[in-house]
């Protein structure tokens, strides 16, 4: 037998048919707003959950926290690389300069020796 019958039976025992009515049906609403144990361990299962849910969403942030640091260090590094290609880009471009610079002295002293040559 259920609680709620056995109350009734109770409460028309002790009291009138419309005491025991209204007493019964105050405690069925009163009794239907108590936390049952399976809705507490049911709550309690959930909560465990989420906080197993919890620490594996904890340890993945903290593993692309890591993996961001590694990324950042490999873009510092390739921008040193980039900044250093540039520079020795550059060093290229001067020396490129000073050899087309000597070339034309070259060919001018060509020429000149050729007008020598000639006038030899």
């Amino acid at each position: 037998m259920d609680y709620i019958s056995e109350i009734k039976r109770k409460l028309c025992e002790a009291f009138d048919e419309r005491q025991a009515s209204v007493l019964s049906e105050v405690i069925t609403d009163t009794f239907s707003l108590l936390v049952k144990a399976s809705d507490f361990n049911e709550l309690k299962g959930i909560v465990k959950e989420l906080a197993e849910a919890q620490k594996r969403t904890e340890q993945r942030v903290e593993e692309l926290a890591e993996a961001q640091k590694r990324t950042e260090q490999r873009v510092e590094e390739l921008a040193q690389a980039q900044k250093e290609l540039a520079q020795a880009q550059k060093r290229t471009e001067q020396r490129v300069e000073e050899l087309a610079e000597a070339q034309k002295r070259t060919e001018q002293r060509v020429e000149e020796l050729a007008e020598a040559q000639k006038r030899t």
